[in-house]
């Protein structure tokens, strides 16, 4: 190869990657633009996609971009290395997929809350922020698994390994699984939610519940310390909820002095 071919392809290749960034940055400012008028609709739809959708459609085009750039590489000088560059684009592609996804989820649970809110709705944020932790969690395993297969592994003999592998991981990680389970529980049980105030006659629990997780429980005590609970303690403790009491009782001590007993008596 001469030295005008070479100056030409690394022209090409830097025009590529210099296109890429300049295109992702473009598409950036396009949709947050585009954002700003969907924000000025009552549906919130429009709003969370295009959201959603900024960071990933620049990641997108950067990865196509540079893997285009890449491919131009690996034809030209035949290097074993650029081999990789359709896999490693597949698997980019696939979790810039999932970012967008789990973008999706989190940005219209906020907003679906707000919206609720705003319209002085009831709205079960445990409920919400349950299906949404199921949605992500669903979706990273089967990212997960999508990436693996594009590697060339074999899923089927992974998950088969993974049923023996999971006996000995179980056994290692008890109370994890114990606190995942407990957090579970909560959230089907619903004996509180974000926002209650909950107290514990067998332990020294008692606080307003900031956050409701898969490991533990954030409880905000009244001299404003927090307190992190594992969520297996749930399953072995009673909880009060004084939230949800349907009447208030009030105990008063009024102290009566003897010269007030002879004014009763005269």
């Amino acid at each position: 190869m001469d030295l005008n071919n070479l100056l030409a392809e690394v022209f090409q290749v830097f025009a590529i990657v210099v296109f890429s960034v300049f295109a992702g940055a473009i598409s950036s400012r396009i949709l947050k633009k585009l954002l700003q008028r969907a924000k000025l609709s009552d549906k919130i739809y429009d709003d969370v996609i295009l959201e959603a959708l900024i960071g990933p459609t620049r990641g997108l085009i950067w990865l196509l971009g540079i893997s285009f750039a890449a491919h131009i590489i690996g034809i030209k000088t035949a290097a074993p290395i650029f081999d990789a560059v359709d896999s490693i684009r597949n698997i980019g592609i696939v979790v810039i997929l999932t970012w967008f996804t789990i973008r999706f989820i989190s940005s219209y649970e906020k907003r679906y809350i707000q919206s609720r809110e705003a319209r002085s709705e009831v709205v079960d944020r445990t409920l919400v922020s349950l299906i949404g932790k199921l949605l992500r969690a669903s979706l990273i395993i089967t990212s997960g698994l999508v990436m693996l297969h594009t590697m060339g592994i074999n899923i089927a003999g992974l998950l088969a390994f993974g049923g023996v592998g999971g006996i000995a991981v179980g056994m290692a990680s008890r109370d994890m699984i114990a606190n995942f389970f407990g957090g579970l529980t909560v959230y089907m049980d619903q004996p509180f939610k974000v926002g209650d105030w909950i107290r514990s006659p067998d332990k020294e629990i008692e606080g307003t519940v900031e956050d409701i997780g898969w490991r533990r429980t954030v409880i905000r005590t009244f001299d404003k310390r927090p307190l992190y609970v594992p969520n297996a303690v749930f399953t072995n403790i009673s909880v009060e909820n004084p939230s949800r009491m349907s009447h208030r009782r009030i105990f008063e001590t009024i102290g009566v002095r003897y010269v007030d007993i002879t004014a009763i008596e005269s």
